[in-house]
């Protein structure tokens, strides 16, 4: 009996996930019903209960009558597209993205194929959506629309036991994992376990870009409790209910955690860190990083996307980055992960380290970071100017006479209109990178950046804004989004299995999303793709970043594909439904059975 059960416990959970109340008491009534109509009963909620597998009413009336599921549905038909014009009109009714992405996350559970097709056709309209800036309100009302089993907790009470955790995940083959510990989420702060919601969203755009199998994917929270005394008291809270854990303890669980997912689904795993706060994001990554393949979207995808902007502002200007004065308004992991990029890229060209040094500027929350700041993180020690104190960020843009300026600090507002207007003041084209989400943190609206530098802004954010129009001339903001990398980046993890992703890695992205910026948006100042063309820059970015790690012995693969650029189209997720019949041939008629001889008598 307990073979049985666990040989059942793939399908179980898979039913369990959508719907668990029916089915529990489905399987208690099944113990009535003799086998053939407990096998037939199954089948009828596998088909209609597994997100992957149902079609709704797309089903037709053969694979309906052959399922044994005619009359669990309306006598319609729908081909997709009619499904797809019924979800839009279902988003067009709801009053807000809220909502809206409450609809999605119901769809995503019920008809998956048809969730990814509809993002994948509507991605402009549906990022504000599902990513930022609606994923901080997802988060910040995550008790209130929490899914049952659609992704992994691992508490620090498991400590000693994240293998046995790891059994219970519905899919026996994982090739990536988005991991977070809720310690700070946007602009958000500590959300706790509720920060689920930020690794549930980009593993879906994980999929709706790059078109990897969302089968393959798993969202994880490390709950370790939370400093946030507002969740703590909150009823609908669903986390551990105490404070954070820090220290050796915390470290300890996360490294159990890197351990028993590469011993479980292989070295091959891609670890997404996300949100982690920024003392440990660095710790993990330089921990980690050599030995296994391990990513955090935070440092490195910033990082290659804020290079990516710069790249396009050296095309647009003409001036040489080594030539460029970098003026970075905070230096959490985002900012630094910049930094990093910068300083490579700078390198890669010859630049020296004296240079680098003397081009670039960084303003904190006390000020301008100069040689008489104290406790001074030693990332950003080199960049430590000897000039008097300055706290005042328009009179350091004065000072520096910065050629970009760029801001990742959560603190809304902070580019003021005499900020802008030094910018406009030392360049014929600044350039303004405001990229805290979400949009109500960011350092300026678009609208304030054109209006102050009298349109002259080569201007990009974190979260959309809308056009803006000044003396009846339209400008569209380019928005610097990490959804043009990351998912790239998987895909080209994935399909190459990687052993580790250097620092290289990311200036091939870094070069390849700047080159899939058209002449005409740079004619129009915008510095990034559009959004609508995040599916086409994500796989360009998977093939170009597994060309890399095949060609320079990074992959666990002994044989390296001929056509890397098929190779990567063949393992894409196909968003079309498959029929839910296998396929039936007819077979000629068997001749007749030989009558059956009497044995001859012995004589």
């Amino acid at each position: 009996m307990t073979m049985q059960l666990r040989k059942m416990k793939p399908y179980l959970q898979s039913l369990l996930r959508v719907a668990p109340r029916p089915i529990i008491t489905l399987f208690r009534d099944l113990s009535r019903f003799d086998d053939e109509t407990r096998q037939r009963a199954r089948l009828e909620w596998r088909v209609i209960a597994d997100g992957e597998v149902n079609k709704g009413l797309a089903f037709t009336i053969e694979e309906r009558q052959r399922l044994g599921i005619l009359g669990l549905f309306p006598g319609s038909v729908r081909t997709m597209e009619d499904q797809l014009f019924a979800a839009k009109a279902n988003i067009d009714a709801r009053l807000n993205n809220l909502s809206r992405a409450h609809y999605l996350n119901a769809l995503h559970n019920r008809h998956r194929r048809l969730y990814y097709r509809y993002l994948r056709d509507n991605i402009d309209d549906v990022m504000p959506i599902i990513y930022t800036p609606t994923v901080g309100d997802i988060v910040a009302t995550y008790g209130l629309n929490f899914q049952f089993a659609t992704s992994m907790y691992i508490n620090i009470t498991d400590r000693g036991h994240v293998n046995d955790v790891l059994q219970n995940w519905i899919e026996e083959d994982v090739s990536a994992v988005c991991v977070t510990d809720g310690g700070r989420i946007l602009g958000l702060g500590d959300m706790g376990a509720h920060g689920m919601g930020i690794c549930c969203g980009k593993m879906m755009l994980y999929t709706a870009l790059a078109g990897i199998q969302p089968r393959v994917l798993m969202p994880i929270c490390l709950d370790v409790g939370t400093d946030n005394q507002e969740l703590l008291q909150d009823p609908l809270y669903v986390g551990l209910r105490m404070p954070r854990v820090k220290g050796a303890e915390y470290e300890e669980l996360v490294d159990e955690f890197v351990k028993a997912v590469t011993h479980r689904y292989g070295l091959k795993t891609l670890i997404h860190f996300e949100d982690f706060a920024t003392p440990n994001a660095f710790k993990f990554l330089d921990k980690y990083r050599s030995s296994y393949c391990v990513f955090n979207d935070d440092i490195q995808g910033t990082g290659c996307t804020g290079l990516a902007g710069f790249l396009n502002v050296e095309r647009i200007t003409g001036r040489k980055l080594d030539e460029t004065i970098f003026l970075f308004v905070g230096a959490g992991s985002a900012a630094v992960g910049i930094i990093l990029m910068l300083i490579s890229e700078l390198k890669r060209r010859g630049v020296s380290d004296d240079v680098i040094s003397e081009n670039i500027y960084i303003f904190e929350a006390y000020g301008l970071i100069t040689c008489e700041t104290e406790n001074v993180p030693e990332v950003v020690q080199q960049f430590r100017k000897p000039v008097k104190p300055l706290a005042d960020l328009a009179a350091v843009v004065d000072l520096a006479k910065p050629n970009i300026l760029l801001g990742a600090t959560g603190k809304a507002g902070i580019f003021t209109e005499a900020v802008l207007k030094n910018m406009a003041k030392h360049n014929e084209q600044p350039a303004v990178f405001a990229l805290s989400n979400p949009t109500l943190l960011s350092e300026c609206t678009a609208e304030q950046a054109y209006t102050h530098t009298e349109g002259r802004v080569l201007f990009c954010s974190g979260s959309p804004f809308p056009p803006v129009v000044i003396d009846g001339k339209r400008f569209e903001p380019a928005q610097a989004n990490n959804c043009l990398t990351f998912p790239g980046i998987a895909l080209g993890a994935i399909c190459s299995q990687a052993r580790t992703l250097p620092d290289e890695v990311y200036s091939v992205v870094a070069h390849e999303l700047s080159q899939n910026t058209s002449q005409k948006r740079l004619d129009a100042g915008a510095l990034y793709p559009t959004i609508k063309d995040a599916s086409t820059v994500a796989f360009k970015v998977g093939v170009a970043v597994a060309e890399f790690l095949f060609n320079n012995g990074l992959s666990h693969l002994s044989v390296i594909p001929e056509n890397i650029c098929e190779y990567v189209k063949n393992r894409q997720y196909i968003l079309e439904y498959r029929d839910a019949l296998p396929p039936m041939w007819p077979y000629p008629e068997e001749p007749p059975t030989p009558p059956k001889r009497e044995k001859e008598k012995k004589k």
